[in-house]
């Protein structure tokens, strides 16, 4: 007789932790995307987008901002991580991380086993902008946000592949 492996996951006594990520993202036409990261544990029976918003905006009844969740991941740690696009960020002044690279794609060597071994913060990021690009060309008032937001993004995102992951095509 073959042994055979429960789908079920272990018993816990407590739930993993779930974090949420706000990456405030900003365009400048000749330095490109940067963007900020915070970072907070989702507590009681907060809702996700509520926390993303909170860690960013000054003010619940801000809609000059765009608020999308873009991605989950697990962390080595046992956490859940839920990633939220945040556009324009909403203090430009304060200091961000350069994104040179919005076409960086973090892979898996291996198909089982999907999470990249070096992901990155940057690869997050780009993942974001990509996504925010898919939604720019699907969504019309995500294209609407962005050619009002003045920045630029919608023209830097009309540069990159606006698809679904998979429908990448191989380099």
């Amino acid at each position: 007789m073959t042994p055979t492996r429960s789908l079920d996951p272990p018993a816990r006594d407590v739930p993993p932790p779930v974090l949420v990520e706000a990456l405030l993202l900003r365009h400048d036409p000749t330095e490109g995307f940067a963007y900020r990261r915070l970072i907070t544990a989702l507590g009681g029976r907060a809702r996700p987008d509520d926390i993303a918003r909170g860690l960013a905006l000054p003010a619940e009844d801000d809609e000059r901002h765009l608020v999308h969740s873009t991605s989950w991941r697990a962390t080595d740690e046992g956490q859940i991580v839920l990633t939220y696009l945040i556009h324009p960020d909403p203090a430009p002044d304060l200091p961000g991380t350069p994104l040179p690279d919005p076409d960086a794609i973090a892979r898996s060597p291996r198909a089982g086993h999907p999470t990249p071994p070096d992901l990155k913060a940057h690869h997050v990021a780009a993942h974001a902008v990509r996504h925010l690009a898919f939604l720019a060309r699907t969504d019309p008032a995500v294209a609407a946000h962005l050619a009002s937001s003045g920045d630029g993004a919608d023209a830097a995102l009309d540069r990159l592949p606006g698809v679904a992951a998979g429908q990448l095509q191989r380099a």
